[in-house]
This record gives C-alpha cells, sequence and structure tokens, in this order.
C-alpha cells in the first residue's frame, strides 16, 4: 500500500515538473516588451560651423527608437521621391520611423544647444563627432578665457520637420528644418552683453543627419547646419 502511494507521489511530482516547465518555455520564449530598444543619435554643430564627418562610434546620449516600425505614408506622400527614398530607407532599417524621426531630432536640438551653452563637454562629447566636438570645445574654451557666460533658453519648439531625404547605398541623409523660439546671449565678466540677443527671437535652421544603415552603431550623426533665413 505504501509503494502505491509512493508510486502515486512520483506521478504527481513528474505532472508538476512538466507543468512548470511548459509554462517557463512558454514565457521564456516570447518577448516581453521591456528589451532595451535601438538608440538614436543626433549631433549639433556650432551655429556658424560648415560640413563635418560623422562620428562612427556608439555615444552614450542617445534617443530611443520603437522596434518593427511599420511605415505606410499617405497615398499622395508616397509618390513623393522623398517619401520613396524614405521607403526604402525603411527597408534596410526596419527599425526607422520618418514620422517620429524630427521628434528625436528635437530631443536632440535641446540637449545639444543646453550643453554648449553650459560647457558640457561630458555630453557634448557623446553627441558630436570628434571634429564638432573640436570646434564646440574651442568655442568653449575662448568663452572661459574671456570670463564670459552664455545663457540660452529654448522657449518653444514652433516646427521641426523632415524636408529631404537621400541614400547612397546603404549611407542615408535627412535633414529637418527646424523653427524655434529662443533667447541666446553671451555676457562679460561685468554683465555686458557682448553677443546674442537677450529678448525672445525666431531661429530658423536646416539640419542634416547621415548615418550608415548596416552599421552596428544605431546612432544618426549631425553633419551639417544652415540658417533657413
Amino acid at each position: 500500500m505504501g509503494d502505491g502511494f509512493q508510486f502515486l507521489d512520483i506521478i504527481l511530482l513528474v505532472m508538476i515538473a512538466a507543468f512548470i516547465f511548459l509554462r517557463l518555455r512558454n514565457v521564456l520564449g516570447r518577448r516581453m516588451g521591456h528589451e532595451q530598444p535601438p538608440r538614436e543619435e543626433i549631433s549639433k554643430k556650432t551655429y556658424d560651423d560648415a560640413e563635418t564627418p560623422m562620428n562612427e562610434e556608439p555615444l552614450e546620449n542617445v534617443v530611443p527608437m520603437k522596434e518593427g516600425i511599420e511605415f505606410a505614408p499617405s497615398e499622395a506622400l508616397a509618390q513623393t521621391p522623398m517619401a520613396r527614398t524614405l521607403r526604402d530607407i525603411h527597408a534596410i532599417d526596419h527599425n526607422f520611423n520618418p514620422d517620429t524621426f524630427a521628434d528625436q531630432a528635437e530631443m536632440a536640438y535641446e540637449a545639444i544647444v543646453s550643453a554648449f551653452a553650459n560647457g558640457d563637454r561630458r555630453t557634448l562629447g557623446d553627441l558630436l563627432s570628434e571634429e564638432v566636438y573640436n570646434n564646440f570645445g574651442s568655442a568653449i574654451d575662448a568663452r572661459e578665457k574671456a570670463e564670459e557666460v552664455m545663457a540660452t533658453d529654448i522657449l518653444s519648439i514652433e516646427k521641426s520637420e523632415v524636408t529631404a531625404a537621400e541614400l547612397n547605398g546603404t549611407e542615408a541623409e535627412i535633414t529637418v528644418r527646424f523653427e524655434t523660439d529662443m533667447i541666446s546671449v553671451t555676457r562679460d565678466a561685468e554683465g555686458v552683453v557682448v553677443s546674442g540677443d537677450p529678448h525672445p527671437h525666431v531661429v530658423k535652421e536646416y539640419w542634416t543627419f547621415a548615418r550608415d544603415l548596416k552599421s552596428r552603431n544605431p546612432n544618426w550623426a549631425l553633419i551639417t547646419t544652415r540658417s533657413a533665413e
């Protein structure tokens, strides 16, 4: 009788173990929605700088993007050369979403402009290519040597939109037009304004970002800026 109960206990334990195994396989075999998404980095040049090459090294300050984006432009937009290029970019990099790209660029715009004004070299080092970082660093060094202080306050970003896209092989470039309302002024040690404007003013710029879509580095880098005035 005791042997019979022992046999039933063994059968029960085997059934419980099988049930637990199946539950674990169901859980571990699917995505839970907590994975870290790819991240984009968009860097900023000084306002007067010309073109600079993109930085290929992965950076720390980046902007998260959603995975597995489905891009379906409107019928009218789908017929434009820019939309076709954006579709081609998406075909190579399925994590690319043109509908949110400008929003990610806005985040980078604010972070980089503020970092430059505050002399935050660490943040700039994460967001800028080596050459652009050197340009920023030189400007910050000169400002500190002259005992000048820069203050920048982005009051609002009135507009950000993708205006152009190019694809050469796997090298993609996307241009975003920004229209911002900001205060940016530099004062000397006596508090006298030496550059900029202490009053709100509108800044209109084109920023062009680039990325090798086959690179393991998911970050986009700012390669040019120009006035949109």
